[in-house]
């Protein structure tokens, strides 16, 4: 072999090398442990999404997936936490409806659109009304008028101020003439857990954070807060069907910081998305009166636009403020 044909070879060899190299280093590796951040404490509904996605995606990524509750401040703690992570997809954010709210009506340490990626979109679900099994009313008619003749004695319980409870309640308020006072929580699990002891009479939030206690009649229902009945709890009228103009559904999704390789974001949205066609996350929400909603991350992205000038114009309407 001559001298020009060996140096020819080398550089064959040499370019192959650096392109085998080029693609090992576009495809960039998920971290080992990937947290997912909620807002709220534990046992309101983002908590128990986060916890069954983290499941699913530890047993189909190579990554232990945890969650990690910071609540406070209607989930603006945990965001901001979320929004100043390092960009590396070890850090993820589990949002709500609450997430779009918040910007209407209290300054944040983050941008809503620029400080975050969308990653994917996991369900939607309406709100339901609840109150304590011993509150002497059984429809959501009975519980305005109640309200009314006992003025100062009706607590509903939210998750927190600017919360999608509170946003959800000032309108209910707004509409149906209803008399009663809002108590704040750091979570809709706590909000709950003093529903159930009787320690408040009402309050607002998913079937799925609802349902242990709707399952030890510590509970019932009065309303469904969306655009229809739920299958699961078909005698359960809507708030609509009631004369009191209000949807309150709630969605649950992922983001990332902006910054987290576009790689790393795609991988994550492809796992999740496999999460959400699993028979038992399907279940999982279907079992909660909630539906798995999957869409491309450039429509998630217009649905948390959309959901944002939604409740910018609720928010001028009720006069709902952060305190």
């Amino acid at each position: 072999m001559n001298l020009k044909n060996l140096l020819k070879k080398i550089l064959i060899c040499v370019l192959l090398s650096q392109c085998v190299w080029i693609g090992h280093s576009v495809a960039a590796d998920l971290p080992k442990k990937i947290r997912i951040i909620v807002g709220f404490a534990p046992g309101g509904s983002n908590d128990i999404v986060a916890r069954a996605l983290a499941q699913e995606l530890s047993s189909r990524l190579n990554s232990s997936v945890i969650v990690e509750n910071k609540p406070g401040a209607g989930g603006t703690l945990g965001a901001d936490l979320a929004a100043h992570a390092e960009p590396d997809g070890g850090t993820l954010l589990l949002v709500s409806s609450t997430f779009t709210m918040n910007s209407s009506i209290m300054k944040l340490n983050y941008d809503p659109n620029k400080s975050f990626t969308p990653v994917a979109m996991l369900g939607m679900g309406p709100s339901v009304i609840a109150v304590n099994i011993n509150f002497p009313v059984n429809t959501i008619g009975e519980f305005i008028d109640y309200s009314k003749k006992n003025p100062g004695k009706v607590n509903f319980g939210s998750a927190g101020v600017a919360s999608f409870q509170h946003f959800a309640l000032e309108l209910i308020k707004v509409r149906s003439g209803a008399n009663f006072d809002i108590v704040h929580y750091k979570g809709g699990g706590p909000a709950l857990v003093d529903l159930a002891a009787g320690h408040i009479q009402g309050s607002i939030g998913s079937l799925i954070q609802m349902q242990n206690f709707l399952n030890a009649g510590q509970i019932k229902l009065l309303a469904v807060a969306g655009p229809k009945r739920v299958p699961i709890i078909p005698k359960v009228p809507t708030l609509i069907e009631s004369g009191i103009d209000v949807d309150a559904s709630n969605w649950w999704g992922i983001l990332a910081p902006t910054g987290t390789p576009s790689d790393i974001v795609n991988q994550l949205h492809k796992a999740i998305n496999a999460s959400l066609a699993s028979p038992e996350m399907k279940k999982r929400f279907e079992n909660e009166g909630a539906e798995v909603l999957p869409m491309t991350r450039a429509n998630f992205q217009k649905l948390m636009v959309d959901e944002t000038n939604k409740w910018a114009k609720i928010a001028r309407e009720t006069g709902i403020k952060a305190e």
